[in-house]
């Protein structure tokens, strides 16, 4: 059944063929089938919280409560929508009858809050009280309830290191009676910050055993390839892994091509543009939706693009205050369409959707799905429209499209060992409590702590104020024209997108950067009617402090990463043509990171290696999300005709390809393990492509610090092809 608006049309991609702004460039379309769930009678130990709530569970929510009842340690890798939040919403409400406490853990405050309230709805209807969240929303009295009073504690990581684990002692109570531990969107706890949250479970864990309790976990995740190893690899401990697909209704899924600007078809109009085009006719449809980018710049873009009222960007950044106006607008209907980033790819609830559309691949089937489902959670058929980019790989999925339903989803990657981020956590774990040995996780620990009598102990006065668990650096602050907060930047970020020059796009409006201080960490914005945006332009440099070989020629080690930016191009809305490049002068970061790198061989003349590896480079990097779990920002290249200094792999022309974070997370070491693969993969896209000298969907990157000068592509299809040559047999992919 299609909405109302849609009728007197078969199907979505009848009614998009209508519209000559979108005919014939619909180039795949597939109906993808209901599978509702069956429900099942249930007669266990949770029998009487249901019953008293009226519900009757679906057989797979029933074999997750039996797992729960017999004490397992339970991680579902159900599919959106298929109803995990009921396996820990009644065992929890029922341990609170029984005068125990749970503590659950979301990704974001939003998810947290949306929780809140359905659980709050719960827990009146059995006459328990005791439900609480807990984040940086929550102040004074609010705090002190929920310490004092909270049987059931709604936070996120953050607010479980900065204001639980620290304080320890005054949650004795709860933390002695701790019968649940839920982690909500456990898939998103990965990379970087799942390293950060492994680590504060680990300390959360032995905090709870050092008063006497020991949680049984409830953990809920996306489709993964991995759900049971990651759940052990974020808490220590054994899962069971349970999974189950759902399809509430019939989705249709297209391939929309940007409209053609040349004969060939090697021109495509931006698919900004054409998000925008898509926004607005569901906007005009009177259909609700949701349009996905990859970048915050992207999504406030697509928004301006649209010039419609019921179009509006939604992204991190905004304030929690103008995140939840636009999620209650969209459910009102004052706003048709959020053009969002991954900020509303978890499961916030904001009514049913007839429509999600992406614009690029989101760098793993994982992502694409769970963004996917935000469509078809009621009764009426939904359209799920993938509009792909010029990039690797977009143009890998626009000439596969069946992978996109065939893929196997990828694995997620986390470290608690981590050499960087490990040893912080230990610092604030043993300010909490005298570490044990055993307790102190990775050898590069031991360095700072002080032994005294068999423990480990701290000498830093406030370990956990030397911690950010999300992004790079210190968190600078926006100050909007009046000095009003606008939200917050990471260190890279601000040096990236808030440069003194800056074009900062936020809400849909245009502000110019006007100063950034690094000392009182703050950016003041003021009011711009630029005709252009902004874009970086970064130099890099990598230095390799040990490095171990992988096979097939690849090598894996230590390096160190400094990185500046030296200078921003202006750039004109609609066309992205270059109006002026400006130098500057900031700050240096540098960090202790993970390579892989390589040699190529010398196939083509010289002069042409500089290009050739350049092309190689971002070619592989584009492609790389198809083989590791890795958002495109989280790595980097760097290619040297001939590398400056000393190498235990030997000399000559050499690609690296580093993880984006402090320490690294395990992306490059990942990678250099699917590297037949990888290098294959990439070999066939630089066949495939018809441009002549390169173009944004082979060679040309959008996050190139030197603005892809330099790129030669056929050369580096002759490397390609070089390297190929010495892998084994091909396998099935």
């Amino acid at each position: 059944m299609l909405p109302e608006a849609l009728r007197g049309f078969a199907s979505y991609r009848d009614w998009l063929e209508a519209d000559p702004e979108f005919r014939g460039r619909i180039v795949f379309a597939k109906t993808l089938p209901k599978k509702p769930p069956r429900t099942l009678p249930y007669q266990g130990a949770f029998a009487g919280v249901l019953q008293a709530l009226g519900l009757e569970p679906f057989a797979h929510q029933v074999a997750a409560l039996k797992r729960v009842e017999a004490g397992e340690n339970v991680v579902m890798a159900y599919s959106t929508a298929a109803g995990k939040s009921l396996v820990f919403q009644v065992p929890v409400l029922q341990a609170a009858l029984k005068g125990e406490t749970s503590l659950l853990l979301f990704p974001t405050k939003a998810l947290a809050h949306d929780q809140l309230r359905r659980l709050r709805a719960m827990a009146q209807a059995l006459g328990v009280k005791g439900v609480y969240p807990y984040d940086g929303d929550t102040h004074g009295e609010g705090r002190r309830r929920a310490r004092e009073e909270g049987l059931v504690l709604l936070s996120n990581p953050d607010m479980l290191h900065f204001g639980l684990l620290p304080r320890h002692g005054d949650w004795a109570p709860f933390l002695s009676r701790l019968r649940y531990l839920v982690l909500d969107e456990l898939h998103a706890y990965r990379g970087v910050f799942g390293t950060h949250v492994a680590l504060v479970l680990f300390r959360l864990l032995r905090l709870a055993r050092h008063y006497g309790a020991n949680p049984q976990v409830i953990a809920a995740s996306a489709t993964i390839g991995n759900a049971q190893h990651h759940a052990e690899t974020l808490t220590g401990l054994p899962f069971v892994e349970l999974k189950e697909e759902v399809a509430r209704s019939e989705r249709e899924l297209l391939v929309l091509l940007p409209k053609p600007l040349d004969r060939t078809g090697e021109r495509r109009r931006s698919p900004l543009l054409e998000a925008a085009y898509l926004a607005r006719a569901l906007a005009e449809g009177g259909l609700r939706g949701l349009v996905f980018t990859n970048a915050r710049r992207s999504a406030e873009l697509v928004a301006r693009y649209a010039a419609h009222p019921a179009v509006r960007p939604y992204r991190a950044g905004y304030t929690a205050r103008e995140r939840r106006r636009l999620e209650e607008a969209l459910k009102g209907g004052e706003v048709r369409v959020l053009v969002s980033t991954s900020a509303l790819e978890l499961g916030v609830d904001i009514g049913e959707l007839d429509a999600v559309a992406l614009v690029g691949y989101p760098g793993s089937m994982a992502a694409f799905w769970q963004r996917a489902g935000r469509a078809g959670r009621g009764e009426r058929r939904a359209l799920v429209a993938f509009i792909p980019r010029e990039d690797p790989l977009d143009e890998y999925f626009l000439h596969r499209p069946e992978l996109l339903l065939q893929s196997p989803p990828e694995a997620a990657v986390a470290d608690p060992k981590n050499p960087v981020l490990c040893p912080l956590h230990l610092h604030a774990a043993a300010w909490e409590k005298p570490l044990a040995r055993e307790e102190v996780l990775c050898p590069e620990g031991f360095g700072e702590l002080r032994e005294r009598e068999g423990r480990w102990y701290t000498p830093k006065r406030h370990p956990h104020r030397d911690l950010s668990l999300r992004g790079l650096g210190a968190t600078f602050t926006l100050r909007g024209p009046e000095g009003e907060f606008l939200g917050h930047l990471d260190e890279r970020q601000a040096y990236w997108e808030a440069h003194p020059g800056a074009v900062y796009l936020h809400g849909g409006e245009s502000f110019l950067v006007r100063n950034i201080d690094p000392v009182r960490r703050e950016i003041w914005l003021l009011p711009a009617l630029e005709d252009h945006y902004t874009e970086p332009r970064v130099e890099t440099d990598l230095e390799v402090l040990s490095g171990e070989p992988l096979g097939h020629g690849v090598w894996v080690g230590k390096v160190v990463l400094r990185e500046r930016v030296v200078a921003y191009v202006k750039k004109r809305f609609f066309t992205g043509s270059v109006l002026e490049e400006v130098p500057l002068e900031l700050p240096e970061i540098t960090f202790p990171t993970e390579a892989l790198w390589f040699h190529p061989k010398e196939v083509v003349p010289p002069h042409r290696i500089p290009g050739g590896i350049h092309a190689l480079e971002h070619a592989m990097i584009g492609l790389l999300p198809l083989f590791v779990l890795a958002e495109r920002q989280d790595i980097g290249g760097l290619s040297y005709p001939f590398y400056p200094r000393p190498l235990p792999s030997g000399s000559g022309p050499t690609v690296f390809v580093y993880d984006g974070y402090p320490g690294g997370v395990g992306y490059a070491r990942a990678a250099a393990r699917r590297f037949p693969e990888w290098l294959r993969a990439t070999l066939d896209l630089l066949k495939a492509c018809p441009c002549l000298e390169g173009c944004p969907r082979c060679v040309l990157s959008p996050k190139c610090g030197n603005g892809n000068q330099y790129l030669d592509k056929e050369a580096a299809l002759h490397l390609a092809a070089a390297l190929a040559l010495s892998l084994p047999r091909r396998t099935v992919h």
